[in-house]
């Protein structure tokens, strides 16, 4: 069996979907530290998050000698953003891809921001896409995700949208990303320590 060793060197930051919280699965499936996970309201203010997560992510910049950003849908979106700005490593769990475009009639402030989706990041991007969500539409991540660098890795999961939360996925990326070390085990060596 594998266990992560934390990696105190490395900060997680995680940007939730649209009316959501740092309650979300996506979120609360990840068991390494250190991590935080911002509650912002991205209807009542929407360029104003900007602001909240550029000093957030510039904190932690400094009290760490690595941060890693993750999001799930506009959150995601958030991360590519910042990812793409400060050249972090991000992992992308179904990204609003044009939240313009998607998300016009729930926040009528992005309707006319030109948010675009970089995808010339050259550090480590993983991107989650789930087939069936009702928020992505697959055939726009296939047109948007192509000629990505060598750093990107982009996966297709099925069976909707709440399925991806599954903390394996999850978990499997983030390890890679944080650098967190490992260490194997087998079951026997397992169940025989306290």
């Amino acid at each position: 069996m594998m266990f992560p060793i934390e990696n105190n060197d490395t900060f997680l930051l995680f940007f939730h979907g649209l009316d959501s919280s740092n309650q979300t699965s996506k979120y609360t499936c990840i068991k390494r530290e250190p991590k935080h996970c911002q509650t912002v309201n991205y209807r009542d203010d929407f360029k104003g998050i900007f602001k909240i997560y550029e000093t957030l992510i510039q904190e932690k910049m400094k009290q760490y000698s690595k941060v890693v950003l993750a999001g799930h849908s506009l959150g995601a979106w958030f991360a590519n953003h910042f990812a793409h700005k400060y050249n972090l490593r991000a992992l992308l769990v179904a990204p609003c891809i044009y939240p313009s475009d998607v998300l016009a009639d729930r926040i009528p402030e992005v309707a006319n921001m030109k948010l675009s989706f970089p995808t010339s990041n050259t550090n480590t991007v993983r991107v989650m896409v789930e087939v069936d969500d009702e928020c992505l539409n697959v055939a726009v991540a296939r047109r948007t995700l192509v000629d990505l660098p060598e750093s990107w890795q982009v996966e297709y999961f099925e069976h909707g949208h709440h399925r991806i939360a599954r903390s394996s996925d999850i978990w499997y990326h983030l390890v890679h990303l944080c650098e967190d070390p490992i260490v194997w085990m087998d079951e026997a060596t397992y169940h025989g320590e306290d």
